[in-house]
């Protein structure tokens, strides 16, 4: 499906859901997003051919090559792909895009007009807003690498991720996933075993800063997240758990809520 079909599609499906009272600003929408799509047709963040396998560096997998089919787990963030808006720096939108996040090779993979499966240039995508396939007024999540706070901390590994929103509003919880490949001997050992792990990380944006999280504790959220003590009787009744993270997004969208009132 080229880009404006499917941008025509999606809208389709949204003036379908709405009442005439909102229709107005459906149709505004429309507008920008066949604007979009007509400067953008065919120009993409560019990019290599996906070629379904993943390189390895490591003491025993240096500069390995291995097929996905033989690393046990899903290197995705989400196995299917969904529409997106994709940015480039300056925010600038190239279009909308079926597109998902592996997150073994820290890539934006997409397909462009003639169907072919590009894995995206990261200098030339600074920022993916996925949206809901039948609604695309509602967004799912937003992926971005061009948080430099974030980017030093693994310069030093020579790996630059994707950063997921969490949530929004003036204070975010930003998290990256890593999906590492380990490898173990068979029962026999006779064949080595490859498998993927989830390692994240977690920071929080607040005031233009972007701090780094230890872990999901109280101490490490309280430390940027100045509380009032009047938020100890909420934070009690709703038996928040700060080493869980949807604990956290609950009182991120609380807290959240409470600040912009004050303003």
């Amino acid at each position: 499906m080229g880009i404006n079909q499917f941008t025509r599609e999606m809208v389709r499906l949204v003036v379908k859901k709405v009442s005439m009272r909102n229709i107005l600003p459906i149709i505004f929408l429309a507008s920008s997003l066949f604007a979009d799509a007509q400067v953008s047709t065919g120009f993409g963040p560019s990019g290599a051919a996906n070629g379904g396998s993943l390189i390895i560096y490591g003491a025993e997998l240096l500069n390995n090559k291995l097929p996905y089919e033989i690393i046990k787990g899903i290197p995705y963030w989400r196995n299917d792909y969904l529409p997106a808006l994709l940015y480039a720096p300056g925010n600038k939108l190239y279009g909308t895009f079926w597109t998902k996040v592996n997150l073994a090779s820290r890539e934006m993979e997409y397909i462009n007009k003639n169907e072919e499966t590009l894995s995206a240039d990261p200098d030339k995508l600074s920022k993916v807003v996925f949206v809901d396939p039948k609604d695309s007024t509602k967004i799912i999540s937003i992926f971005r690498n061009d948080i430099a706070e974030v980017n030093l901390q693994f310069l030093s590994r020579n790996k630059r991720y994707y950063v997921q929103e969490m949530n929004q509003g003036p204070v975010k919880l930003l998290k990256v996933s890593d999906k590492e490949v380990r490898v173990g001997d068979s029962m026999l050992r006779t064949l080595k075993r490859y498998y993927f792990v989830d390692v994240e990380y977690y920071f929080i944006q607040h005031e233009n800063r972007v701090e780094k999280l230890k872990k999901l504790n109280r101490d490490e959220v309280m430390k940027y997240l100045p509380l009032p003590s009047s938020m100890d009787a909420w934070i009690k009744e709703n038996n928040i758990r700060f080493n869980r993270e949807e604990d956290v997004l609950r009182l991120l969208e609380y807290y959240n809520q409470a600040t912009v009132k004050k303003e």
